[in-house]
């Protein structure tokens, strides 16, 4: 995890247990500042109940974001240790070396595509590595098989010769 946002992550969390202690009193017309943090310059930064509110509804966004994918996952949770499938719940669980697991559904529309692809690229890669002629006799199947012409053909019984 970025170092500077496990600090304003930690100095966050230390400053909203202090504003839940303090929540059960009435608000005065202006808030109080319940925690007090540095900026690299040295200059003091001062946090309010509603500055925190808003600071750890932030992370919490910038969090589920990142976790979205791998990368993020690695970056919040460090190295992926396992994976596992369950082929009966139709999921996928990822590990982290922290201990943290996600758990995955299968797409159902994933193995569908994934054939859809694969037959695609079986057009333009048939014809690598073969005879100039045999690759144009391929495509010509392949244009004769895309395409469907009916020829109609009618004989008269006792007709001209």
């Amino acid at each position: 995890m970025n170092k500077t946002v496990f600090a304003l992550l930690c100095a966050a969390l230390a400053a909203f247990a202090a504003a839940i202690a303090l929540a059960d009193d009435p608000a005065p017309a202006e808030s109080p500042v319940i925690a007090q943090t540095l900026f690299s310059d040295g200059t003091t930064n001062t946090w309010t109940q509603a500055d925190l509110i808003a600071a750890l509804q932030l992370i919490n966004r910038k969090y589920h974001r990142d976790c979205e994918s791998p990368t993020g996952r690695n970056a919040w949770h460090g190295k992926l240790v396992s994976q596992s499938v369950d082929t009966n719940a139709l999921t996928k669980t990822e590990t982290y070396s922290d201990g943290t697991s996600f758990t995955f559904p299968f797409s159902q529309n994933t193995p569908a595509q994934n054939v859809a692809a694969a037959n695609a690229k079986l057009k333009t890669t048939m014809t690598k590595g073969v005879p100039t002629a045999l690759a144009a006799a391929r495509l010509r199947r392949e244009q004769e098989k895309a395409t469907t012409n009916i020829v109609t053909v009618t004989v008269t019984a006792g007709g001209d010769r």
